[in-house]
């Protein structure tokens, strides 16, 4: 997917939005979860709008069947988003509860759209005496997800769980050690530092 988005990318309903940084297709039920994560989040205070809308069917096939008869039947519907597009707008309320709940649905949105982007996170619980303080907000790079990732030559790959490395505004680990195994896409993105103190690229 070239290019960016011309149209849908300023804010013109709330004061707050999270605006794609990289192409993608946005399922219906990922919208749908990062809705319900920024909801529940502000309570009843603010205002949410949606700015995107899944239009694109996907049609699969079933396993072992004949070549020939047509596409099959829709499976799912997704949105096509281009870098610079506004997903979520919020109004109506404090800069800390506008940010708090796009980080959250940016993490719910980002655990199941693509293995490598940058997020923004806020820390809940932190360890005394290090760098990272309760409720600061910081800047990753998702390196493995649960979500099954497939990539060009039709293999399928798959984590035990979900981590994310902490870099600085240039892209750079703030920590020294990494932990597991990271997607060998990594590679391709330039973050030659984050391959470089992992143990494992898969």
């Amino acid at each position: 997917m070239k290019g960016i988005s011309y149209r849908g990318n300023h804010i013109c309903f709330g004061r707050y939005a999270l605006q794609a940084l990289e192409p993608a297709w946005i399922t219906s039920r990922q919208i749908e979860a990062g809705r319900r994560a920024m909801t529940r989040n502000v309570r009843r205070g603010g205002k949410i709008w949606v700015r995107i809308f899944p239009d694109k069917p996907v049609t699969v096939r079933p396993t072992e069947t004949r070549m020939g008869s047509g596409k099959g039947s829709p499976e799912y519907w997704v949105a096509v988003v281009k870098p610079g597009r506004i997903l979520y707008e919020m109004g109506g309320v404090a800069e800390n509860i506008a940010r708090k709940a796009i980080s959250i649905a940016e993490l719910v949105i980002a655990d199941t759209l693509i293995l490598v982007t940058f997020i923004v996170a806020v820390i809940k619980e932190a360890v005394p005496n290090m760098p990272l303080e309760r409720s600061e907000v910081i800047r990753a790079v998702i390196v493995r997800t649960c979500k099954e990732l497939k990539r060009d030559n039709g293999m399928i790959i798959r984590y035990d769980d979900n981590a994310a490395v902490i870099v600085d505004q240039e892209g750079n680990p703030k920590g020294t050690r990494i932990f597991g195994a990271i997607v060998r896409e990594l590679r391709q993105l330039n973050f030659t530092k984050i391959v470089s103190l992992a143990p494992e690229v898969l």
